[in-house]
């Protein structure tokens, strides 16, 4: 099993980049992951591109033996282009438009969107897709919407045509969704909205719950299936394409065997000591975390093609939990060796270096912000994979 470490050459210095490649090598990682966030500085204007900083990135960690996973920065737009095209943006159950300041906030079936993720991924292939230095692709990051669903008139309109396509008929579609009771029959397709709480009072059909969900699994499919088809004309047979599917049980829009024949395997995301899993009983079970639930993520994943990785891993203490407990001494060397023990082909730690801004900037890495010091918890636990190989 691989292990590797999440970094970010956009949020430092260049001068500071080496001497962390460096350490992340001999610390005995053998691999890292660049891009995902990273639109903003791969196309700081429209149809000007910037991949000089990458380049030096790339063939950094290359210089300190480390593999490269590429990524498509498709779940942060830039302000430039969601100021110029603000109807790719996601609207909430309340009726609320989403805005610019955060990530999964656009809709990435949006023809309009579509032009420029497909604009994106192609200079990313072209550039990188024959680069023996890049070991695989990740698409987008944990793929769904921020809001869980989109209420905007482009996904009511979409989701309109995909129930004509599935019923033809408004006949038939009364009839499969039993819309003689409470007089719910419908004359045409267009009188039709997305069920939401919000605006049904006394309890939504659940036929027509059920087929919004088909469609929701539909459409994040649908858009992980169109850049897998854009990479495939440009990258080389030796890469693979992937995508971190995250938090299966809180995600009900999202199928992962939808992607079957489109990405080489399945990664996941698991962050152990997340309050919202089901934690064993005990006093300090909240400092290990739920090794049931980590093996259905990693059964769940590998099932899809038979293998799988896990592409992001908490090494220390989280930000973003109702409570952020510190992982006991060990708990993440355990963590580790679960994935081994359940054939993991590669665990990538998120993130080697705690940022010094954004809205991440107290969830641990394995380095602090400074770059320099070991966090305390890793090096009090003897994580150091240098130590843990006995490299």
């Amino acid at each position: 099993m691989q292990v590797g470490a999440y970094y970010y050459p956009e949020h430092w210095d260049c001068s500071q980049w080496e001497r962390d490649l460096k350490k992340m090598a001999s610390m005995g990682f053998e691999f890292t992951h660049f891009g995902e966030f990273a639109w903003a500085n791969m196309e700081p204007e429209e149809g000007k591109f910037d991949f000089d900083w990458l380049d030096q990135a790339v063939e950094l960690a290359h210089q300190k033996g480390l593999k490269v996973i590429m990524c498509t920065p498709t779940p942060t737009p830039p302000a430039w282009l969601t100021s110029k095209h603000p109807e790719i943006l996601l609207v909430d159950d309340n009726d609320r438009l989403m805005q610019h300041g955060s990530r999964l906030h656009a809709n990435g079936n949006h023809p309009v969107y579509k032009k420029y993720i497909e604009r994106i991924v192609i200079e990313l292939g072209k550039r990188y897709g024959k680069d023996k230095r890049i070991w695989g692709w990740q698409l987008d990051n944990e793929p769904h919407f921020g809001t869980l669903y989109d209420y905007s008139d482009f996904a009511q309109e979409s989701f309109r045509e995909w129930l004509k396509n599935k019923y033809v008929t408004i006949e038939a579609l009364n009839k499969a969704w039993g819309n003689a009771f409470w007089s719910q029959l419908y004359n045409n397709f267009n009188q039709i909205r997305i069920a939401n709480a919000k605006e049904i009072i006394q309890g939504i059909n659940p036929h027509a719950l059920l087929d919004f969900q088909r469609f929701n699994a539909d459409q994040l499919a649908a858009s992980l299936r169109f850049q897998a088809e854009i990479l495939e004309d440009y990258i080389s047979k030796d890469q693979w394409i992937t995508t971190n599917f995250a938090y299966f049980k809180f995600l009900p829009s999202v199928d992962i065997f939808r992607n079957q024949k489109d990405l080489d395997f399945a990664s996941y995301t698991f962050y152990p000591l997340s309050t919202y899993l089901n934690t064993p009983k005990g006093a300090l079970a909240h400092r290990l975390g739920s090794g049931m639930e980590m093996s259905f993520a990693n059964e769940l994943a590998k099932s899809q093609t038979g293998f799988t990785g896990i592409m992001e891993l908490q090494p220390g203490q989280i930000n973003w939990g109702s409570f952020n407990a510190q992982p006991l001494p060990g708990a993440v060397r355990m963590w580790l060796w679960h994935n081994f023990a359940m054939n993991a082909k590669f665990a990538c730690t998120y993130r080697f270096r705690q940022p010094l801004f954004g809205s991440e900037q107290y969830h641990n890495g394995i380095m602090e912000s400074d770059g320099v010091t070991v966090t305390a918890f890793p090096r009090d636990a003897r994580y150091c994979l240098s130590d843990q190989y006995g490299c």
